[in-house]
């Protein structure tokens, strides 16, 4: 069935309850109070997350097994360290050529599986890899900024293991402008045109003036253990081309910029586990075609190329912007089990705010979902919405939406 919550249909509803009162046992103050519901709270949450033990893949067949870090040999090691305006290198492994400018390093990998150890602070500085085979960075109370572009920047279209060493802190930062190169993307702070696995026990900070905040052009996998945070002030926070699967981890993310997304998946995006907690503050993009036409981009915690998956964890998605949507979504949006919270508070100058826009359809087979939406809609599902019996829970109300096994 279709569940569509009308805003502007609710307002007309109220407005006649209001001007047609005849009856002295109207309790007015009960229909006026259906429109003052206040939204669940979302706030950026960096406590630590009890989780399930992570076990990695161990058959050989199955799709997942190159993305367990565990399941490759890492005895070639190299060491990068950065201290001001300098990186030192140490080890050497055959196959791999560095050269460092200051503190920029340039990376090529023509062997096989290498682990490349950073630590240091570097506020001049960066690192670059090109070659086709998958390699692991693994981050040892690292803090790298460059002011001219990516802090690390891969050009390979293999794995890149991004992992936090346990108890550790990380810092990545973008500049405000970039120096391109033909024929090359560095579209982040932290950018891949491969898929990146997050892994480990440290946490990762990374900041974006200049562009986006953590990218990939292939898909983004995050594993339990791991803690991120994503501000970005101009571009995008989290995204990903083709998918993101949210296995466990704490990630925060942070957006500002006019039409940004907080997170962005191109391809199915699955929530298996963890915490993720978005809140977009961006407003309305408003620009003018070539010819002449007027053209709108609005901001979403969430966004969703393709189909959304949610079969555990917790999703807190916080749009507050003009026109911002909790969730934007292209295709399905299918829940199953977790517990995902939405929540638009913008204004409707430009664009409609909305909790949960899809453009196709909604189901709902347990966990937990909440959704509200102060000036339109909290749930518009263009395609069917179907609930599954046996729930607890199931309340549509004019502003905020819960339904819950």
């Amino acid at each position: 069935m279709k569940q569509i919550i009308h805003y502007s249909l609710l307002l007309v509803v109220m407005s006649l309850a209001l001007s047609s009162c005849v009856k002295d046992d109207t309790d007015m103050a009960d229909i006026i109070a259906s429109y003052q519901v206040e939204p669940a709270n979302i706030e950026l949450d960096f406590s630590a997350l009890t989780e399930a033990p992570d076990q990695p893949v161990t058959d050989e067949n199955d799709s997942a097994y190159n993305d367990y870090v565990e399941n490759s040999p890492w005895n070639k090691v190299i060491n990068i360290d950065f201290d001001g305006n300098n990186a030192t290198v140490t080890g050497r492994v055959a196959g791999v050529t560095i050269q460092t400018s200051g503190a920029h390093v340039t990376v090529i990998n023509m062997s096989g599986p290498v682990k490349f150890i950073v630590s240091g602070h570097t506020t001049d500085g960066s690192l670059k890899f090109y070659g086709d085979k998958r390699f692991q960075i693994l981050l040892n109370g690292a803090e790298i900024t460059n002011p001219k572009g990516a802090a690390i920047n891969n050009q390979g279209s293999k794995s890149l293991y991004v992992v936090l060493a346990d108890g550790t802190t990380n810092r990545l930062q973008d500049g405000s402008t970039y120096t391109d190169v033909d024929e090359e993307d560095q579209k982040a702070a932290l950018f891949s045109e491969g898929q990146i696995i997050f892994s480990g026990k440290g946490h990762l900070a990374t900041i974006a003036v200049g562009r986006g905040g953590i990218r990939s052009d292939d898909y983004i996998r995050i594993r339990p253990g791991v803690s991120i945070y994503v501000n970005s002030t101009a571009l995008d926070g989290l995204r990903a081309n083709d998918g993101i699967i949210l296995d466990g981890g704490v990630i925060n993310v942070e957006t500002s910029g006019l039409g940004a997304k907080g997170v962005r998946s191109g391809g199915v995006m699955t929530v298996n586990g963890g915490r993720l907690i978005a809140v977009n503050n961006g407003n309305t993009r408003e620009d003018t075609s070539d010819e002449g036409l007027a053209d709108t981009t609005a901001c979403a915690a969430l966004y969703c190329d393709s189909l959304l998956v949610v079969t555990g964890g917790t999703l807190k998605l916080k749009a507050t912007g003009d026109g911002g949507k909790g969730i934007n979504g292209k295709h399905d949006a299918v829940i199953n089990g977790g517990s995902t919270t939405v929540v638009a508070t913008g204004t409707r100058k430009v664009k409609k705010p909305k909790g949960v826009k899809l453009d196709r359809n909604f189901s709902i087979t347990g966990g937990y979902f909440y959704t509200y939406s102060r000036r339109s809609d909290p749930l518009d599902v263009a395609g069917n919405t179907d609930i599954a019996t046996g729930y607890k829970t199931c309340d549509f109300g004019p502003k905020a939406i819960i339904i819950a096994y």
